[in-house]
């Protein structure tokens, strides 16, 4: 299974100047390319598009106790990623980044694979082409 330790904060709290990784505050700035890093870099180790969605979607809903997710099928809420695998695209600043300090991000200056299209959040719209849904659709799914 893999997470992510999607941490956004002011780049002064990141502390890259002083370059002491301990002293910084934690996580990085890239949710919106977890999908394409983690292609970009398994698929040169032989990881496969099951073993990918087996990561990311099924082993975290079962974790979490999340029955009505984790998969395509009768039941399950319709949370898909329309993607194109192998096209490619280098993260610059040239490239759309939406989160709130795009330029702090661990994988600017990299070339990665796999274009996320659009996005659906219970069979609603909520990314397409670089647009995002004006209404929020998710759920609380783990109350604290």
């Amino acid at each position: 299974m893999l997470s992510s330790d999607h941490s956004p904060t002011k780049p002064k709290l990141k502390l890259l100047s002083d370059g002491d990784f301990l002293k910084a505050w934690g996580g990085i700035s890239s949710l919106q390319f977890v999908l394409p890093v983690t292609w970009s870099y398994g698929k040169k180790y032989g990881v496969t598009l099951e073993q990918v969605a087996s990561w990311w979607i099924d082993r975290p809903s079962k974790l979490a106790g999340l029955h009505s997710k984790g998969a395509i099928t009768v039941g399950k809420q319709a949370d898909l990623v329309v993607w194109e695998p192998e096209a490619e695209f280098e993260l610059d600043e040239e490239h759309p980044i939406h989160f709130k300090h795009p330029s702090i991000s661990a994988y600017l200056g990299r070339r990665l694979s796999g274009k996320v299209v659009s996005t659906f959040v219970r069979g609603n719209l909520v990314f397409r082409e670089g647009k995002h849904a004006s209404d929020a659709c998710g759920s609380l799914q783990l109350a604290a």
